[in-house]
């Protein structure tokens, strides 16, 4: 209260001297009258100028002009031509005369001094001409306009006057009687010892006070803003009895307070340690990346040497042989489930980037994982299923599978005594996308809700509201990421409380694949057979060596004249250097790269400069992956077999050339 007692004072003392600031720049503007620059003025017509000037500013109760010996020359409270004598306020007038410039007067009446009987305040200004004060030129203000803004300043139980340099009440907003009279020896002490300040005071009829007083250096006048002691004591004295009830039940409430105290460190140390484990699950998920990219470089060469090795005897043999079938076999087995192992790796770190996409028809694929997804839910909890087949995306199903499980194990915490869980398919539009060419999969509980000041924050990565231990905040964040991954979006709307129509749905929105039902990846049969056919010349970017080898063994058998290089430089060297008679017709890259562009940043050179060139990209994992894929361009993973290595091949090549146009 005192606080904002300080603050209105210096408000209302910097609003009344703006105010009688402006009323002086008014009085000058007057002082700058035609009519008063003869030698002898014509009078007459000054007071018709002064008379309306007056009556534009109701607050102006008289303008006076006197000459430089005092005597009045002009009154517009009285007719023209009634006798004037001597300026009432002669210290004011030989000030002004003397200094050549504005002041503010004191305070006149209220009681015979006043012209009215009523309280006003003076301001003056000098007529100057040729450099000489050659009159002076006075308006006195009604003092209620200082009341008026007083009161507009300030609320109960804030009270405050305006004291002007005399040491005079101009304006009050409590007894008007006070006006004119002094503020009380404790004010006019505070005044004294400085400029601003808080003083304890009585009221004329002994209330205590604390009061805030702000004193203008430009006119000397103070504006103080007073708190009843009463009202200012009643906090304190509230508190004084609400710590003495504290006091008393906290005797009985010590034991609890430790009790939770305890728990509550024991619940801190554990979210340091959950957070410190969400740390490592970050860094073991950017570890995994290049463990993986590795791991499936060197699974790539076994894959590419296997199938080697197979073609290789059996071309010299011309037979087969069983037991060599079965070591290729075990061989494609071992490479098989080591992909399967870096993928669940990438899974378990959330490395989304690693996504491994497919076509999949949603329905099917939901309905294929139904047994994981009631395993994920208690037997209180019912599942209800609309999902319409036809709705085909290109989606991580790895990623999808557990996308679900996850929004089924919220559901399931969030039905503690049973419910139902609905998943749906509908058909729908993806912002600025084509009418119809999306689907959402929705996922609705009948659980308690989620607050709405939360409903924000339910994607950010590490934020739960379950207890620690129970949760790490990423289950959403994974759906999240899925849904993006895939070119969508996600939503979430809730509404609290349990019953009819209450719950939580989350929708995925994901764009359907172009590809429909029936389509394979396009091979020899399905090529241009002017664009491929055997001695068809690829350019191979591959950094490493033993992946690089057997990619191009692999090439080579399947009838393509191979160029390999290891950066993306030599590759744009290579690609601006071709000739008509040594033509480049197709690229194949690895999007992890040494030097300064890695493959995808190659692609798109590759696209802007021949946009009529097909690139494939390779890669056993990249952050990058993503990109590509939104770029439009065609990505398989690493470790490939022969026939999906030359059906991705001659799949970019057969691809019309508008396929393969910038994305903006």
């Amino acid at each position: 209260m005192r606080d904002e007692a300080v603050g209105r004072a210096d408000a209302l003392s910097a609003r009344i001297d703006h105010d009688l600031a402006t009323q002086i720049e008014l009085l000058k503007v007057l002082a700058r009258s035609p009519r008063l620059d003869e030698d002898v003025a014509d009078l007459a017509p000054f007071y018709e100028v002064a008379t309306r000037f007056k009556a534009e500013l109701p607050h102006w109760d008289r303008i006076f002009l006197a000459n430089i010996a005092g005597d009045q020359l002009v009154n517009t409270g009285l007719p023209f031509g009634t006798p004037l004598g001597h300026v009432v306020d002669e210290a004011g007038h030989l000030r002004v005369v003397a200094v050549g410039k504005p002041i503010v007067g004191n305070m006149v009446g209220p009681g015979t001094a006043s012209p009215n009987g009523r309280g006003m305040v003076s301001v003056r200004a000098p007529v100057i001409r040729h450099g000489q004060v050659v009159y002076t030129l006075a308006a006195t203000i009604k003092a209620d306009r200082f009341a008026d803004l007083l009161r507009a300043g300030l609320r109960e139980p804030l009270r405050g006057i305006v004291v002007d340099n005399a040491g005079v009440i101009v304006a009050t907003t409590g007894n008007p009687d006070r006006i004119g009279q002094s503020p009380g020896p404790m004010a006019l002490k505070a005044r004294a010892e400085g400029d601003a300040g808080v003083y304890r005071g009585l009221t004329p009829d002994n209330a205590g006070m604390i009061t805030a007083f702000r004193k203008s250096p430009e006119t000397g006048w103070s504006v103080h803003v007073a708190i009843p002691i009463a009202v200012y004591q009643a906090p304190f004295d509230r508190s004084v009895w609400i710590l003495a009830i504290a006091c008393v039940a906290a005797l009985g409430l010590t034991a609890l307070l430790v009790g939770l105290l305890r728990r509550e460190l024991r619940a801190e140390r554990q979210d340091i340690q959950a957070k410190a484990h969400a740390a490592r699950m970050e860094a073991l998920g950017r570890m995994t990346g290049g463990v993986a990219h590795d791991v499936n470089n060197l699974l790539m060469a076994v894959q590419g040497n296997a199938d080697l090795i197979g073609r290789r005897l059996r071309d010299r043999h011309h037979v087969e042989d069983a037991k060599l079938d079965r070591h290729l076999a075990s061989i494609k087995l071992a490479v098989e489930k080591g992909t399967r192992i870096t993928r669940d790796l990438l899974v378990f770190s959330r490395g989304g980037s690693a996504a491994h996409v497919e076509t999949i028809d949603l329905a099917e694929r939901i309905g294929g994982n139904l047994g994981l997804i009631r395993q994920s839910l208690t037997g209180a909890i019912a599942l209800d299923l609309d999902l319409t087949p036809g709705f085909r995306v290109a989606i991580d199903p790895v990623q999808l599978d557990l996308a679900l499980i996850n929004l089924a194990v919220n559901a399931r915490d969030a039905m503690p005594d049973g419910g139902t869980l609905r998943i749906a398919l509908e058909r729908t539009t993806l912002e600025g996308g084509e009418e119809g060419r999306a689907v959402t999969l929705s996922v609705t509980d009948s659980g308690v809700g989620v607050p709405p000041e939360i409903l924000p924050h339910v994607f950010e990565p590490f934020f739960t509201t379950k207890g620690v231990g129970s949760g790490t905040g990423l289950g959403l964040s994974q759906v999240y990421g899925l849904a993006k991954a895939a070119g969508g979006g996600v939503s979430i709307t809730s509404a609290e409380g349990p019953g009819e129509g209450q719950g939580t749905t989350v929708s995925i929105h994901l764009p359907l694949a172009e590809e429909t039902e029936g389509t394979a990846v396009a091979g020899w049969a399905d090529a241009p057979a002017d664009r491929i056919g055997p001695g068809t010349r690829l350019l191979l970017v591959e950094d490493n060596e033993e992946v690089g080898r057997v990619t191009t063994a692999l090439l080579t058998d399947a009838g393509f004249t191979v160029r390999r290089v290891v950066d993306a430089e030599a590759a744009l060297d290579l690609l601006s250097a071709r000739s008509p008679e040594d033509p480049i017709q197709v690229v194949v890259s690895d999007i992890r790269l040494p030097g300064s562009l890695d493959g995808v940043a190659l692609a798109r050179r590759v696209r802007e400069d021949w946009p009529d060139l097909p690139v494939l990209l390779v890669s056993g994992y990249s952050d990058s992956i993503a990109e590509a894929r939104a770029l439009g361009f065609t990505v398989i993973g690493k470790p490939f077999d022969t026939a999906g290595l030359i059906k991705a091949v001659t799949r970019a090549m057969a691809a019309p050339a508008a396929d393969r146009t910038p994305i903006a």
